[in-house]
Order: structure tokens, then sequence, then C-alpha cells
């Protein structure tokens, strides 16, 4: 796919949206689970230098949109290379979204404030439905 202005705008849109709804369902889900998955998606306190700053939820959640438009455009990039042209467009959108959902682990691990375990399966599983529905999301979208 040649990537256009009306293209680029198009994908970075979709990208936004499905960033924005990843994050506000997880916010919901942590309320009502109880399950911190929400601020495990935003910690980032375990990075070097970036993680001794104080960063507001805003500043946060700004950098889980750009982590959602990587996402997003990982996809459209993907899908029409000869590799992946026969594959199915929910088949490609699972396989892009499957380092997200492990990423689960080492960020629970590496974290330095409380979240969840990484051997916290409730959390784990909350984790997983809410990423694929937003990677499954992402063919229909685009």
């Amino acid at each position: 796919m040649k990537m256009n202005g009306r293209i680029f705008y198009k994908v970075s849109l979709i990208g936004l949206i499905n960033g924005i709804l990843l994050g506000l369902i997880m916010k919901w889900v942590e309320m009502f689970s109880g399950k911190q998955v929400y601020k495990l998606l935003l910690n980032v306190d375990f990075l070097p230098l970036i993680g001794d700053v104080f960063w507001s939820e805003a500043s946060l959640f700004f950098f889980h949109l750009l982590f959602s438009l990587a996402i997003t455009f990982s996809y459209v990039i993907l899908h029409p290379l000869k590799i992946f042209r026969k594959w199915n467009k929910y088949a490609l959108a699972f396989i892009t979204i499957i380092p997200a959902i492990m990423l689960y682990f080492p960020l629970s691990a590496l974290s330095k404030s409380e979240v969840v375990l990484p051997s916290d399966l409730t959390a784990f599983f909350l984790w997983t439905i809410l990423h694929l529905f937003y990677g499954l999301s992402l063919p229909k979208a685009i």
C-alpha cells in the first residue's frame, strides 16, 4: 500500500482511536476488577532515564498512544508485503498484536511500582482479551 497523506491520516486516526479505546476500557476494567492492568499499560518506571522522571497520567497515556500508532502502522505496512498477501487479515492482526500481549510478563516483572504480578493469571487474561480486541479491530477499521 502506497502511503499517501490521506492514508497516513486515516491510519493515524485509527491508531489513536483504538489506543484511546483500549486505554479507557483498561481503566474501566481496572476500576471494576481491582487488577492494575491500566497502571501496567502506562508504566515506564523501569526504563532508564525515562523511569526516573515523574510523568503525568496524560504524558504516560501519550506514550501509550505512540505505541498504538506503531502497532497500527506495522499492521498496515506488513499486510501488502508478498509474504503476508495470502494471509487472512485477522491472522495477521493476531500476529501483530502478540508482542503487545507478551509484554505483560516483562512489564509486570520489571516494574518498580506495585502493579500486577507476572503470575497473576486473571490480570494476564484481562490484558490478553483487551489487546486481542484491539488487534482484531485493526482489519475491520482499516
